[in-house]
């Protein structure tokens, strides 16, 4: 029964998302709208769930045991940054009181500095210096391999010209105007080509992978209107 009504119900969610190529029609142009709100508030839902008990109740249950204190949910950095943010949450629900606005854009500055900075992180430790470690690694069979060799080739081609491509060191010219050497042009031209082919092949994979889920929620019609 239960397998029943969540079918019935992705169903008719489906054909709501499926409305939106009907464009502005009365009534029905509303339906697409309805499942969006539907979709985000689920997520609301969710992420507050998985917030709740991965990182609040771990700690109301660990003060509610008369066997635990404070210093045994670890060092004191951990205690500092629970009530950090319990002090973060409560200075976001003063955003309707215009007169405390800058605690809450405050709060939101630090949020929006710190995602940054992770997000740099991250993007030096788990892409570029991962990629730059893969360029200079050497295959133990590309002397006998002809293909191992141009793979590499083009690997460290492709890196060194896509990273030289947002080089832009230009040298004076006597009327007081900047210009790149030719070479310079040259290479950022063969790193633009590999950009450009990275970035067609990602969206081409991003195309093939919403023509997947179509396929599979237009399998999903059929069968269950049959």
């Amino acid at each position: 029964m239960a397998e029943n009504t969540i079918a019935l119900a992705g169903f008719i969610l489906t054909l709501m998302v499926f409305s939106y190529l009907l464009g502005d029609v009365p009534l029905i142009g509303n339906l697409y709208r309805i499942a969006v709100y539907i979709f985000i508030g689920m997520t609301a839902a969710f992420t507050l769930i998985v917030s709740y008990e991965g990182v609040i109740l771990p700690y109301l249950q660990d003060i509610q045991d008369p066997a635990t204190t404070w210093t045994s949910l670890g060092n004191r950095a951990d205690i500092y940054i629970f009530f950090t943010a319990l002090l973060f949450a409560l200075l976001l629900l003063l955003k309707p009181v215009k007169s405390l606005t800058w605690l809450t854009n405050s709060v939101f500055a630090v949020v929006i500095v710190v995602g940054a900075a992770v997000g740099v992180v991250g993007a030096l430790t788990g892409t570029l210096f991962p990629l730059l470690q893969a360029t200079v690694a050497i295959p133990d069979d590309l002397t006998g391999d002809f293909g191992a060799l141009v793979d590499t080739l083009l690997i460290f081609v492709g890196t060194m010209t896509g990273l030289y491509y947002f080089h832009y060191q230009a040298r004076s010219r006597a009327d007081g105007g900047a210009e790149q050497s030719s070479v310079g042009r040259g290479f950022r031209h063969i790193g633009k080509v590999f950009l450009v082919t990275a970035l067609g092949a990602i969206y081409a994979s991003t195309i093939l992978t919403c023509l997947t889920i179509l396929t599979e929620r237009i399998g999903f019609l059929i069968q269950f209107g049959a």
